[in-house]
């Protein structure tokens, strides 16, 4: 199909193609603003004629960037080939990378965000026993925690005083009262 007889129309058929809204294309073709430009661009889109040339053109970009990929990956291939000849892996391998790179196989590192990271736990501010550790981070808690169920701060400078695992400090004051350790 030729280019369409109103060069309005076909400014903004062209500018559609380039990915601008309607309302945008409408307004930079007939330098409107607001309302106007969002209503006739909608308009403008639903003209059969409009409508088909903008399809013609979307149709041509892709055939166009299709041939392009497929002759980088044919040139990279001979590229390969070339330095296989020469027996030079480097090039294979820079080569092969760009290859990949190029269909989209390789995930950048820059890409890969971590969404999620655990909160330390605390080392030097409640120490416990085997037991008591296996009871509070098992991967099954139905109920309270059996060691710690029931212990009171006496108890726990009790425990302190005595020697026993659990060690009471004003730092594990401030989390239990936080609410991060619960030791009733």
């Amino acid at each position: 199909m030729p280019p369409l007889s109103n060069q309005r129309h076909e400014g903004f058929a062209r500018a559609i193609v380039r990915g601008e809204s309607a309302s945008g294309a409408y307004a930079g073709i007939y330098h409107v603003s607001g309302r106007t430009a969002e209503v006739n661009g909608s308009k403008l889109l639903r003209n059969a004629v409009v409508s088909k040339r903008i399809t013609e053109l979307q149709g041509t970009a892709a055939q166009r960037t299709t041939k392009t990929v497929e002759s980088l990956v044919s040139d990279l291939d001979e590229t390969i080939a070339f330095a296989r000849e020469c027996r030079n892996p480097a090039a294979m391998v820079a080569a092969i990378n760009a290859q990949a790179r190029l269909l989209g196989l390789v995930v950048e590192r820059s890409e890969v965000s971590v969404l999620h990271r655990p909160a330390p736990l605390p080392t030097k501010i409640l120490e416990l026993t085997e037991a008591e550790w296996t009871a509070q981070f098992s991967a099954s808690r139905p109920g309270p925690k059996p060691a710690l169920a029931g212990v009171k701060r006496n108890e726990v400078e009790t425990r302190k005083a005595n020697g026993d695992a659990i060690a009471w400090d004003a730092e594990t004051a401030s989390i239990r009262r936080r609410g991060v350790i619960d030791l009733d």
